[in-house]
């Protein structure tokens, strides 16, 4: 094969076209592929994907935290009242005899796009309220087929069912009323109290 020998003035075009980054055509010549962005990781709470909703009313953030359970999505919207040196049963939510909104300000919105029992509960796939009453020892998750309502606008004639709770104490008490979802169980945590309740999906 015969060596191509390029004189000084072919030599000095392809240095000017190589330093105006164009090929031989005069078209820009192709640059590497921007390095990919680094993947912001999801904020997570309660074992479930956070996204902030908006500041409350009286400075409980409302969040939409989702999880994915045995193929269903399930999703809670709520306020995240902070216990500010209350005590729970005592001089904050949950209140002996009274329902309480499960959270701050609007009603607590629960979806699922799956058939499940939440404790003793058949929750069809759809939006609901969830609520929770305490009477002595006992506390109760109410799942309420209204939805968009104050959360004071309760209706027990729309309750889908009531189902009693798992109570406990927490070691470390929890400043900032906080919802989780793992080990197919639903439980909040506020203030020295812990409850849950089991879910299956069908």
């Amino acid at each position: 094969m015969k060596k191509v020998r390029t004189s000084g003035i072919a030599a000095f075009a392809v240095t000017i076209l190589a330093a105006a980054g164009c090929g031989g055509s005069g078209e820009p010549a192709a640059t590497a592929p921007a390095a990919a962005e680094a993947t912001v990781p999801a904020e997570m709470l309660g074992g479930g994907v956070l996204t902030h909703v908006h500041d409350g009313q009286a400075g409980s953030p409302h969040v939409q935290v989702a999880w994915e359970v045995d193929g269903a999505n399930i999703s809670i919207t709520y306020g995240r009242p902070y216990l500010r040196d209350r005590t729970v049963g005592e001089t904050v939510e949950p209140l002996d005899g009274s329902v309480w909104r499960l959270g701050a300000d609007e009603a607590t919105t629960f979806v699922t796009d799956g058939d499940l029992m939440v404790g003793g509960t058949h929750v069809p796939a759809g939006e609901y309220t969830l609520w929770t009453l305490t009477t002595g020892d006992t506390t109760e998750l109410i799942v309420n087929a209204e939805t968009g309502q104050w959360g004071t606008e309760y209706d027990p004639s729309r309750d889908l069912g009531r189902t009693p709770m798992t109570v406990g104490s927490l070691d470390t008490p929890a400043e900032q009323l906080t919802l989780h979802m793992e080990n197919r169980e639903l439980r909040f945590e506020w203030g020295s109290m812990v409850a849950s309740v089991p879910i299956v999906v069908h």
